[in-house]
């Protein structure tokens, strides 16, 4: 890029998108770096004493370089040009908490009509958390699934598995433990059929799994899931690609969503930043003890440009700046190229 042209580079928008993404002050500092090692004299650079003619581009810093996350794996990864911007520890097997509920979905739009109608039971809304389903209530199964995956619902997630993994008859199963673990084998073996070599799943919703001996519960041991963040982005990808109708709604910040009974569901988003991420295309969140906080994103960083963003093993609040310093990152590295 030549340094006279930098106003056609550096638009309005692009500018105004990288505020958001960091906030006034983080994103003039993270400019004002940029520009300064970017388009200082070359007089007034530092001369390598092999050559006094390396060229501007050699002396450009990586915006990745500068970042620092709390994430224990990391990922980032251009869908239009399949080029790996960035990773740590991208391969690495670590809990998945909500994040799961993305194979859950997958599997459950590859198996049944969205337009399929399920009943509610007391038993598919006794998993951990209230997110305001009723028994009885009747969904159908693609705008429970969009409710499951925008506010997490461990109950929409579990009451999924139950009516998918009876093939639509619950109705013939006494023992529902039964049809949800036909189901967690159905999402073991999409993994597979992935090949997402370090997924694993245990139940529906990524809820970390208790265990007892002898009558007392003992320190949680074992995650409802398991992948890399390499493999969390090809599955939320894969969702993305096939289902673009199940996985958009998570770049709302809110919906509302009702049920075949006409009862209206409000739906906040778990997703804290989806208004902080220019052309957000689809997120989930996941948080557990085990886990820490997940977080995996697409957004369109041009026009036809979507990158996916996945972090695993943050904390609860440092997953979405996490997240939001690679966003930055990725837009730098694109206005760099131009």
């Amino acid at each position: 890029m030549n340094p006279r042209n930098y106003k056609e580079h550096f638009t309005p928008k692009r500018i105004i998108a990288l505020v958001i993404v960091l906030g006034s002050t983080a994103a003039f500092a993270l400019l004002m770096q940029w520009f300064v090692s970017f388009y200082t004299p070359v007089g007034t650079q530092r001369v390598s004493k092999v050559s006094n003619t390396t060229s501007l581009s050699e002396k450009i810093v990586n915006p990745f370089d500068t970042v620092a996350l709390v994430a224990r794996g990391a990922y980032v990864y251009d869908l239009k040009t399949n080029t790996v911007l960035f990773a740590k520890n991208e391969n690495e097997k670590l809990p998945l908490a909500s994040v799961t509920k993305l194979m859950t979905a997958l599997v459950a739009r590859e198996s049944m009509s969205a337009s399929a109608v399920l009943t509610l039971t007391k038993d598919d809304l006794a998993a951990e958390g209230d997110t305001g389903l009723r028994p009885g209530e009747r969904w159908r199964l693609g705008d429970l699934l969009r409710a499951t995956l925008i506010i997490s619902s461990n109950d929409g997630a579990h009451a999924v598995a139950s009516f998918v993994g009876a093939n639509g008859h619950p109705e013939n199963y006494p023992d529902m433990s039964l049809t949800r673990a036909n189901f967690i084998q159905m999402m073991n073996a999409k993994a597979v059929e992935l090949g997402l070599d370090q997924m694993e799943f245990f139940n529906e919703s990524g809820l970390d799994v208790s265990t007892t001996q002898n009558g007392l519960p003992e320190i949680v041991s074992t995650a409802g899931g398991y992948g890399s963040a390499k493999n969390v982005a090809e599955l939320i990808a894969e969702l993305w690609s096939k289902y673009p109708d199940t996985v958009e709604v998570t770049a709302r910040k809110e919906v509302n969503i009702s049920s075949q009974d006409k009862i209206a569901h409000y739906l906040p988003n778990t997703n804290e930043i989806v208004g902080k991420i220019p052309g957000l295309i689809a997120s989930k969140t996941g948080f557990t003890d085990l886990a820490g906080g997940n977080l995996a994103v697409i957004f369109d960083r041009g026009i036809g440009d979507a990158i996916v963003i996945v972090v695993l093993g943050s904390g609860y609040k440092e997953r979405f700046e996490d997240v939001q310093k690679l966003v930055a990152a990725t837009i730098l590295v694109a206005l760099s190229q131009n």
